[in-house]
């Protein structure tokens, strides 16, 4: 995912407002500073410091928790992170194309998409994919 318009410090804010949501069991699997002409954006990547607690995801095929954050920590790390700095837009890749998630006065735009992560024939929607209510 990349973050736009927003600083180191807004994303770490909204880690750590995550993580009183999720055990403190959130963290940045990747956070890389990109400088561009136009303007500073950060790439990043959430996961989980436990694959037993919550946040944690399951591998769509084995049914097993894997080290990957799970859709309902994705989405509110994201109205979290908008929430603090509302001219803000995240990019990410979602079945092969570009989702592009922002704050629009008030109304975010784009988040909480749901889409199949298994197959055909075992289908499993991302966000059935952890143990979240």
């Amino acid at each position: 995912m990349i973050a736009y318009n927003c600083s180191l410090n807004d994303l770490n804010q909204a880690l750590l407002t995550i993580n009183k949501e999720y055990d403190n069991n959130i963290k940045f699997k990747r956070l890389d500073n990109r400088h561009t002409k136009r303007q500073e954006s950060f790439i990043f990547t959430l996961t989980v410091k436990n694959s037993s607690k919550a946040g944690a995801r399951f591998d769509h095929i084995n049914n097993r928790r894997i080290a990957a954050a799970c859709w309902h920590v994705h989405g509110r790390f994201f109205d979290i992170l908008l929430s603090i700095k509302p001219d803000c837009y995240i990019q990410t890749s979602v079945n092969g194309g570009k989702l592009k998630i922002y704050n629009n006065n008030g109304n975010i735009i784009n988040n909480w998409q749901d889409w199949n992560i298994g197959s055909a024939y075992y289908p499993m929607n991302y966000s059935q994919a952890c143990l979240c209510s």
